[in-house]
């Protein structure tokens, strides 16, 4: 992990909170919530765990729809990151590292821009630490999980409400995404998937007696990695890639995909930027 790019970065960065409300204990920090205020702020669609207090039965009579009217109130807003703890994730040196990197970075700017970040590894065995011990977790993270992300969340403590999550993995495993994204959503008003690919992921090299090999299990999913095998492999990824954009944007998140063989700044000046915006703002 290169911390030295991530202390560089950090200053001339803020995280690009979500402009729709989102619920929190109450503290210093001006935002947006569906609370008790009698400030009027803006409408949405309900989601699961929503007050139904909130509910504008009018604009249910009108849309058929159920939307809530959203108020101002004083939230302490608090941003929460989940690293796959996965097999998967370690492919590459390079890959594990610039997981690392990406969560190391959203925790630090999420720090200096007076906001309350949490670690969630999960790994065989999660973890969840606050604040400074972010980067302690980070150093000492192992991707020792022979699951999945989908299945490790099951091991994680409870996902609390938030103003934003970012979730960084990989994403290539079988699952149901639109579940899997709404789970992750969840409590949150804004999602990022942070998706770190290795180069073998984007592109598998073949060559004699190459295979494809699950990297949780250890097994070989094809005998030989031939022309066919991986022009199949190249259309199942991008059917992947549609159904996990596709299920991100119905929960209301983003997927933005991260090269691990670019550098951190390359990937906050390119595929991350929509995470983080220039100036330490907001």
């Amino acid at each position: 992990m290169d911390e030295a790019a991530v202390a560089r970065l950090v200053p001339g960065l803020g995280l690009a909170l979500p402009r729709v409300p989102h619920r929190g204990r109450v503290g210093e920090v001006r935002a947006t919530s569906a609370g008790s205020s009698l400030e009027l702020h803006d409408f949405r669609a309900y989601q699961p765990g929503d007050d139904l207090r909130q509910v504008d039965w009018n604009a249910v009579a009108r849309t058929g729809e159920l939307i809530l009217r959203i108020r101002q109130d004083e939230v302490s807003p608090r941003v929460e990151v989940v690293l796959d703890g996965s097999r998967s994730m370690a492919l590459s040196p390079r890959k594990a590292a610039c997981a690392r990197e990406v969560a190391l970075l959203t925790a630090e700017v999420a720090s200096r821009q007076g906001l309350s970040p949490t670690l969630m590894v999960a790994g065989a065995r999660p973890e969840r630490v606050q604040g400074n011990a972010c980067r302690t977790a980070l150093q000492v993270a192992e991707f020792d999980a022979r699951d999945d992300l989908s299945a490790s969340l099951g091991r994680l403590p409870p996902l609390r409400p938030c103003g934003l999550r970012v979730v960084v993995s990989d994403f290539l495993f079988e699952t149901d995404l639109p579940a899997l994204c709404s789970r992750l959503a969840r409590g949150a008003s804004g999602l990022f998937l942070a998706q770190v690919l290795d180069a073998e992921d984007l592109d598998p090299s073949g060559g004699e007696g190459a295979r494809l090999v699950d990297a949780e299990s250890g097994a070989a999913l094809e005998e030989l990695l031939t022309e066919d095998v991986l022009a199949a492999y190249a259309r199942r990824f991008a059917e992947h890639q549609r159904g996990l954009r596709a299920a991100a944007m119905r929960a209301r998140g983003t997927l933005l995909t991260a090269p691990a063989s670019e550098s951190l700044d390359a990937l906050v000046a390119g595929p991350l930027r929509p995470l983080f915006v220039a100036g330490g703002g907001a």
